[in-house]
């Protein structure tokens, strides 16, 4: 399906009329890497406006600021979350396999803005019940699932793994009423010219900075035993300014000095050896 907005590919300003299915497939050569921008917010609230009117209003989340299901708090009127504020459906919630065909089959209509094109490419990572009480009042208040949470494993793309693409959906006695998380219409550039050992060696002897213990600024300079090894080859969103930028890297994991705490990811560019991003771990925020 083509989007409704655009996505820009390329170092030139060229528009994205691409189906999704058919940029996951293709090789990169000069479309690569791929550049989503971020939607005017009126345009975005019109995509997301359509977004609830196709899902007959039953889902409380948002689109992010590309216009696609991840999280982001873009659109959350006063900073808060439109989901706190649901209505609670005290129907009790028996689980059976058509539940999660039914959470399947929402990412799928909704592949405009999940990029999920296949039932067959999701597979199931975990499911909970969401409990709650549907006699609330009295001696006999009970405590019954209400709702269920279905996690599905990240986007994999000719065997590598796309960061941050888990896709979670909640489903209620009516359907489904949350979608957090998305995946990415992805371009491989199909070659590798920076290895894993560039990518150790690029990161070995850089200075980062964190917080210590005692809440002050201190500086730690990467040694060899700082790196958990091997790299991790990855898609991977980097943000820069009002595009995020979809390249193929090797994830560094760098551990806080005389600790087992991961305090950084790097980002290294597999096709010029870059470093694209460094990124501390205390800054992530997790999907609601």
């Amino acid at each position: 399906m083509i989007r409704k907005h655009t996505l820009h590919i390329s170092f030139f300003a060229i528009f994205f009329l691409a189906s999704c299915d058919a940029i996951s497939d293709s090789e990169g050569g000069e479309n690569y890497p791929l550049f989503i921008p971020i939607i005017e917010i009126s345009e975005l609230n019109a995509l997301n406006e359509r977004y609830h009117a196709e899902n007959y209003d039953l889902i409380c989340s948002t689109l992010n600021e590309y216009g696609f299901t991840g999280f982001s708090r873009v659109l959350f009127e006063g900073g808060e979350n439109p989901c706190f504020s649901k209505p609670i459906i005290r129907k009790e919630l028996v689980y059976s396999d058509s539940l999660l065909v039914i959470a399947k089959n929402s990412l799928v209509k909704n592949t405009e803005f999940t990029n999920v094109s296949k039932v067959e490419d999701l597979k199931l990572k975990e499911v909970l019940s969401l409990q709650g009480c549907t006699i609330c009042e009295g001696p006999d208040i009970n405590s019954v699932p209400l709702e269920w949470k279905f996690t599905f494993e990240s986007q994999i793309v000719n065997d590598v793994i796309v960061s941050d693409s888990e896709i979670v959906v909640y489903v209620d006695h009516y359907g489904v009423n949350r979608i957090w998380g998305n995946w990415l219409p992805i371009i491989d550039p199909g070659f590798v010219d920076y290895g894993s050992e560039y990518a150790l060696e690029k990161v070995i002897g850089m200075n980062l900075s964190y917080l210590n213990d005692v809440g002050e600024w201190a500086e730690q300079e990467v040694s060899y035993n700082d790196v958990i090894k091997p790299p991790k080859m990855r898609f991977s969103i980097i943000n820069n300014q009002n595009v995020a930028e979809v390249h193929k890297v090797w994830e560094v994991s760098i551990l806080k000095y005389q600790t087992k705490e991961i305090g950084w990811q790097i980002s290294i560019s597999t096709v010029t050896g870059d470093i694209l991003e460094t990124k501390a771990m205390y800054q992530v925020s997790n999907f609601l």
